[in-house]
């Protein structure tokens, strides 16, 4: 079953904000013209207005998501992807909203937006016991106000701020859930009736299923910037301080810790194809599981890809997902002007494992996917379609890490057959597939 996300909650965001600030100049009473405006339009796409209650200085209504199809529209036109899928399940979910004209020296619109229930799309979803009392107790802290946003924007309409409700709520079901969120702001920035920029920071956030698993993240950031005119152009990032993952595997306890964690991506429309870079870092990961320690340090992972067909990729987030052969069709259609991906650097600088501290390794790669890849043929028998696949890769090992390797029963084997060449002291693999041909280190393997 699945649980309602705080990214439903931003999807929600950006459509209030979008909403209620086209074509607006004038601070109150054209606000109020606007609205009316805006709501009958909102309409058109796939929601509808309820419950409506208008005053001097403010009113108060409920926005239904109706159409799922429309509303995929509705986001994906505002820069908020979002698939067919994920609309269905939130179909019939209701939105409540507060409205206030010139509440402050800042502020020429404030509003209140808040689930009120959770989605039809979900609720009448097979389920059983266990899961109808959740949804009765979730259906109970969105009843009061629990999940809140709460936004301001300037008297020029052109950038708001504003914060999330801390959430501190416990669900009782076969197992106590308790979840936490605190100290959750943002603000941006909107540029011809779209937002243009969006910054968010959260001090922590924790989730806790009693003797089973527990997460805890604190200080996140995230970025997003709209670079031009396709909803793609964009380049986002986001940065968390500590990740902690804990959790039962076979009544033994399994520990996960990531530190100073962060990513950035851009990606930018030529020509109606994508192309998207990506860059992540992370100074350490932690393992604990049976006892055992092992540690990575200086994690970084840089990746590039180019040409994809960026309208079969919006038509992928409408296909319905148990449709097979739609999705197989425009997967094909998705990869129809041939593929560029890259793996800069994928690095490790330090590893620690079984009680030995050691350098790690390094990998580069070059992926080329030919327009003419049949992936039918490549599903049923992947060796048919080599000749349309051509990848180098470089794999650089430190000996120490080398050595740890060679002592796995599993991988004795490989290494006889296969041997390393030495480069300044480290063990070096040159794989290489090209027209159909598969070498290593210069050996014809295929």
């Amino acid at each position: 079953m699945k649980k309602l996300g705080l990214g439903v909650i931003g999807l929600v965001l950006v459509a209030v904000i979008y909403y209620f600030t086209v074509g607006s100049e004038q601070i109150t009473q054209e606000i109020k013209t606007q609205v009316n405006s805006e709501l009958a339009t909102l309409e058109q796409n796939g929601f509808a207005i309820q419950d409506r209650e208008i005053k001097e200085s403010e009113e108060h209504f409920i926005i239904t998501f109706d159409d799922p199809e429309k509303i995929v529209d509705f986001f994906t036109a505002q820069g908020a992807h979002m698939s067919m899928e994920d609309a269905s399940t939130l179909k019939g979910m209701k939105i409540g909203v507060d409205a206030k004209y010139l509440n402050d020296t800042y502020s020429a619109l404030s509003l209140d937006i808040y689930p009120l229930n959770i989605p039809t799309g979900i609720t009448e979803l097979d389920m059983d016991k266990d899961d109808k009392l959740v949804i009765m107790q979730l259906n109970e802290i969105l009843k009061k106000k629990s999940i809140l946003i709460h936004v301001d924007f300037n008297k020029l309409l052109s950038s708001f701020k504003g914060h999330v409700r801390d959430i501190h709520e416990t669900i009782q079901g076969e197992n106590e859930v308790k979840f936490n969120m605190e100290g959750l702001t943002f603000d941006g920035k909107i540029e011809k009736g779209k937002l243009s920029k969006l910054d968010q920071i959260v001090k922590r956030v924790t989730f806790e299923a009693k003797d089973e698993a527990e997460i805890k993240l604190s200080e996140l950031t995230s970025n997003y910037k709209r670079t031009g005119p396709n909803s793609y152009d964009s380049a986002s990032g986001y940065s968390v301080k500590n990740i902690i993952l804990s959790g039962i595997d076979e009544k033994s306890k399994v520990l996960v810790s990531i530190d100073n964690m962060s990513a950035d991506t851009i990606t930018s429309i030529k020509n109606d194809l994508a192309q998207s870079s990506m860059k992540a870092t992370a100074d350490k990961v932690n393992f604990e599981a049976d006892g055992e320690k092992s540690l990575l340090e200086g994690i970084t992972f840089n990746f590039n890809i180019k040409n994809l067909d960026i309208l079969a990729l919006q038509k992928l987030e409408k296909v319905d997902v148990d449709d097979e052969e739609e999705i197989n069709r425009l997967m094909q259609e998705l990869i129809s002007k041939g593929i560029s991906m890259e793996i800069q650097t994928f690095k490790i600088k330090k590893i620690e494992a079984e009680g030995k501290k050691m350098d790690g390794f390094s990998l580069t790669a070059n992926i080329d996917v030919d327009k003419s890849l049949d992936l039918a043929a490549f599903q049923t028998n992947p060796m048919v379609a080599l000749n349309a696949i051509n990848t180098k890769t470089k794999i650089t090992l430190s000996s120490e890490l080398f050595s740890l390797i060679a002592q796995q029963p599993k991988a004795v084997m490989l290494m006889m057959l296969i041997q390393p060449q030495e480069l300044n002291g480290e063990k070096v693999y040159e794989v290489e597939l090209k027209n159909g041909s598969l070498t290593v280190n210069g050996k014809p393997m295929l």
